[in-house]
């Protein structure tokens, strides 16, 4: 009987090292997977990014620190979530500004309260970004500054 438990001993060893070499392998598994679908995420933004052109047609400070701005979309591509806008006077920054309005593919709109915080700017970044399907804002890599 004792040279049976060792035969069994052998059984079960095999067996475990099997169970640890598939929950190694389904680990390495997901890691791997999560990877490549992030890499497919980036590629899809950046190709939707690259489809979208923002530009600014004019921006006039109606009183101070408030600006009336005008954004134009050249770019076809799909619906953006938005884009986010930053004026510069030369010396000092406003906040991140939400332009607020959408822009359709070969639209071009204004907003007329934009609170900048600062006064005589002469200069805006802008950059449109997505909304992914976890609700996070994605921002493009292709801001535009144009001076006035």
């Amino acid at each position: 009987m004792i040279k049976n438990k060792q035969g069994m001993s052998a059984v079960v060893t095999t067996l475990i090292i099997i169970l640890l070499v598939l929950v190694a392998l389904g680990i390495i598994w997901v890691v791997v997977r999560n990877l490549v679908q992030g890499g497919a995420e980036q590629v899809g933004l950046s190709q939707k990014c690259q489809e979208v052109e923002i530009t600014a047609v004019k921006i006039n400070e109606t009183s101070s620190g408030v600006y009336s701005v005008t954004l134009r979309r050249t770019g076809s591509g799909d619906e953006i979530g938005g884009v986010r806008v930053v004026l510069s006077n030369g010396v000092d920054y406003s906040d991140v500004l939400d332009f607020g309005i959408a822009l359709g593919p070969l639209e071009t709109k204004t907003n007329s309260s934009m609170n900048a915080g600062i006064s005589g700017a002469n200069e805006i970044q802008v950059t449109p970004y997505f909304i992914s399907d976890l609700g996070e804002v994605q921002l493009c890599q292709n801001t535009v500054t144009t001076e006035f």
